[in-house]
């Protein structure tokens, strides 16, 4: 049976892949303080932390497994993404090929960063950097409230210390 137009269902879960998929607008709240209220796309686009370059180079064996090949490929993704895209970028993990950095919010600072500039930069550079397959990913809504209740985690343990 579909809702009418005047009527509101209100769903309270702790998954927000299910609130996402059945939801138009949520709310999340945190220590029964309400901490946002929007679609999924704004949420994610305004309370986010960036989108996520996942960039997945040839393999070990084609690299002929050295150490020293590894790290001078670790230095020249990083430095690519440091430069070419945005200076506060961060490698967050790199394993068997596989690097993961963190990006800015797109259109923040004076050298905006878009989606565009980051598919354009990669695509036309992944035979010189070696990369065979890179995605972009959004934070998930999971992210943000992770992110929320962690800031709430910080904001108890300040308080807690502060007590006699």
């Amino acid at each position: 049976r579909r809702r009418g137009r005047e009527q509101t269902v209100v769903l309270t879960t702790h998954s927000m892949e299910e609130a996402e998929a059945l939801c138009n607008r949520i709310a999340i709240q945190v220590s029964g303080q309400l901490r946002c209220l929007g679609t999924p796309g704004h949420i994610k686009g305004k309370y986010g932390s960036g989108y996520q370059l996942e960039l997945f180079c040839q393999s070990e064996e084609a690299m002929e497994f050295r150490e020293d090949s590894w790290t001078s490929k670790v230095e020249e993704l990083s430095s690519f993404v440091r430069e070419t895209l945005s200076s506060s970028s961060e490698l967050l993990e790199q394993h068997a090929g596989r690097f993961l950095f963190q990006l800015p919010p797109l259109g923040e600072a004076s050298g905006s960063l878009s989606l565009g500039k980051v598919f354009l930069e990669v695509q036309s550079n992944m035979a010189r950097l070696g990369v065979s397959d890179y995605s972009l990913t959004q934070p998930s809504l999971e992210q943000v409230f992770v992110h929320f209740a962690r800031e709430q985690e910080a904001h108890d343990d300040e308080d807690s210390g502060r007590s006699p």
